[in-house]
């Protein structure tokens, strides 16, 4: 590898000369620009926290940043801020589980004592600061604006790609490595998530979409979600329950959503775990008895608690 240094005598190593990524001997000290996403979100430093903790720094993934002295010629107005981890409650170090974030405004005349803006990694750069992670070596590309465009312009541009959402996840084919939980993802395919989500974990917590992503992701494990019990037996259960509602003469699958799939999860816990009662319930909804328990009035939607009290009312009625 090529050693190079920068101005501040540092060395570095060259990982990838045509990218410009390095891997530093110390870490970079980065300000954040005003108009750059500056509401931070918690959960996404702590998700950065997580990913590295547990995979360590991913070295092709390097934090982008524009040097100190060409973003200068380029702020204009803008403030530039320094953004820090403390500890929220107590005394002492902030850790992942007890941390605010802090922005402090930087005077002009000690912009060259910080080595760059950066331009992608905020939240990567946050969860660098805590302590457990000091000694995680992340790698950096230098990033260069072109010539008459606005500094935060190439910002938003550059970050204009589309980011995945929850179905690219469940579609991807990532396997999580729990074979309940895959069986569970293939059923999204056809189905919403949050229907089969609810309808596959009645016995035990709910399943979420962030542990599926955190999963598939490698940075968590299923063992990490000691209360969310999937085996044999939710899948069974929420195989008869999917058939009954797949062969129900009245409903169809446009009514399956993750509300009315919370209600009957609901519903079967109030009827102690009695799947068949559950499945009994189902069978005598017909559209008199959708008409009369499950249409809310006008300006109303049905929530879960709002089908369990219709599921009560339901079968109440076919007992009297």
């Amino acid at each position: 590898m090529e050693e190079i240094k920068i101005n501040n005598g540092e060395n570095l190593n060259i990982v990838n000369n045509n990218k410009n990524e390095i891997v530093m001997n110390k870490r970079l000290n980065l300000l954040f620009i005003e108009g750059n996403r500056q509401n931070i979100d918690k959960e996404n430093v702590r998700a950065c926290y997580n990913k590295i903790k547990n995979l360590g720094y991913i070295e092709s993934m390097p934090i982008e940043y524009i040097p100190m002295d060409e973003a200068i010629e380029k702020i204009g107005d803008r403030k530039l801020f320094k953004m820090s981890v403390e500890r929220n409650v107590g005394k002492g170090e902030a850790i992942i589980s007890n941390f605010k974030i802090t922005l402090e405004v930087v005077k002009q005349e000690d912009y060259l004592n910080y080595d760059g803006v950066c331009e992608d990694g905020q939240h990567r750069d946050l969860a660098l600061q805590f302590p457990a992670l000091n000694e995680v070596q992340p790698t950096y590309t230098e990033v260069h604006i072109p010539a008459n465009m606005d500094i935060v312009s190439y910002i938003a541009l550059r970050n204009n790609g589309k980011v995945w959402n929850n179905g690219d996840f469940y579609n991807s084919g990532i396997s999580t490595n729990n074979k309940e939980m895959d069986y569970i993802l293939s059923l999204c395919k056809k189905y919403k998530a949050a229907f089969i989500f609810a309808l596959y974990t009645f016995g035990t917590i709910n399943l979420t979409s962030k542990q599926i992503k955190s999963i598939q992701l490698g940075y968590k494990k299923t063992s990490d979600y000691g209360k969310l019990q999937l085996n044999k037996s939710t899948r069974e259960t929420g195989d008869k329950i999917l058939n009954a509602l797949k062969e129900h003469k009245f409903l169809s699958e446009d009514r399956f959503n993750g509300r009315f799939a919370q209600g009957l999860k609901q519903y079967y816990n109030e009827v102690g775990n009695d799947e068949q009662k559950v499945i009994d319930t189902i069978n005598l909804i017909d559209k008199e008895q959708w008409d009369k328990h499950f249409t809310p009035k006008q300006g109303q939607s049905m929530e879960a608690k709002s089908y369990v009290e219709a599921f009560k009312a339901l079968y109440a009625d076919f007992e009297g």
